[in-house]
């Protein structure tokens, strides 16, 4: 199998040229210093007189080196503390510079050009830069680019998923259950002439001219009407961050940014868990009514709500749908 994508130089990254420069003359406390007057964690060290790039001090080094070692800082030198670290010109492979970083376990390494200090190179940056060297075969449909695909496919999925299993049943275009209007008032002790459907949504049921907020069944009806709405409440919330942590975490698959499980697999799979207690617990509420409520499932709702979670589910596995394509060539038989 060969490699996906084409080898990147420092030269296509954007190099931080907002770096800061400390002599190799100066304290340890000099470099603290200026690290908090700039904003950054990092100083390069270069020789006094010459600028001869030297090393990097870092804020972890002023910690591990010199406070935690009881040095006095007003009195060290930043070369007693900083790291060396083998500059890289702007032709140097991403690669390169990443696994130089990656040996000395830092995090940031100069960049020159004719010998002169033009900025830092990041490991953070030269990581999303480095192309896969494995492609990606555990999907079904071949494509030449799979984490751009997935990238596509689980935002497109979230958000109809959300507007599908939440944004509808909240603005009332379709819901859960259709009741018949006259038992729920008398639920409510509420006398009903006009008879007709109620149509429960999110926050509220809807009637043939009226509408009854979910909240006042809870006096007549019980706690699990309270749950029901403690329960909507969080499918809304749980649903915007569920929607923004599938698109971010398959945003940063192309960016090769690791995410962990929390924002990838579980807050998603929250709004999945939501929905299905949303039914479960409207049924309950009417199977526990003190009034016998004559109750039917919408169709629309239900077929809506199973449809959104499918795609919230599809959008978790997003790997296992789409396939490097040049795995299907690199299969096919060598015609001789």
């Amino acid at each position: 199998m060969g490699l996906s994508g084409k080898e990147f130089l420092i030269r296509d990254l954007l190099i931080d040229d907002q770096y800061g420069v400390v002599k190799s003359t100066a304290t340890v406390q000099d470099a603290a210093k200026k690290m908090k007057e700039l904003g950054v964690p990092d100083l390069v060290v270069v020789e006094e007189g010459t600028e001869k790039v030297l090393g990097v001090i870092a804020d972890f080094d002023i910690v591990q080196n010199a406070v935690a070692e009881g040095t006095d800082c007003s009195s060290a030198k930043v070369i007693s503390t900083m790291y060396t670290i083998d500059p890289v010109n702007l032709n140097t492979p991403v690669s390169v510079a990443f696994t130089r970083m990656q040996n000395l376990r830092v995090n940031v390494v100069p960049v020159v050009e004719n010998g002169k200090l033009v900025g830092v190179a990041s490991i953070q940056d030269c990581w999303s830069y480095i192309p896969d060297m494995i492609p990606d075969e555990r999907g079904l449909i071949p494509v030449s680019n799979t984490r751009v695909a997935e990238f596509w496919f689980a935002s497109i999925a979230a958000v109809t998923a959300f507007i599908l299993g939440i944004l509808f049943p909240l603005a009332g275009v379709f819901g859960f259950f259709i009741a018949d209007q006259a038992d729920v008032m008398t639920v409510l002790g509420l006398a009903d002439v006009r008879g007709g459907l109620l149509f429960f949504y999110l926050f509220e049921a809807h009637g043939t001219d009226f509408f009854v907020p979910i909240l006042s069944l809870i006096e007549q009806g019980g706690a699990i009407w309270g749950a029901i709405i403690a329960i909507s409440t969080l499918l809304l919330i749980f649903g915007i961050v569920g929607l923004l942590a599938l698109i971010y975490t398959s945003f940063a698959d192309t960016k090769n940014i690791h995410t962990g499980r929390m924002v990838r697999f579980f807050l998603p799979s929250v709004v999945v868990l939501l929905l299905v207690l949303e039914w479960i617990f409207f049924a309950i509420g009417f199977a526990v009514s003190s009034v016998p409520v004559v109750v039917g499932v919408d169709p629309v709702g239900l077929t809506m709500s199973i449809l959104s979670m499918i795609l919230v589910i599809l959008a978790i596995n997003r790997d296992y749908i789409f396939k490097e394509k040049g795995l299907i060539e690199s299969e096919k038989p060598e015609v001789k």
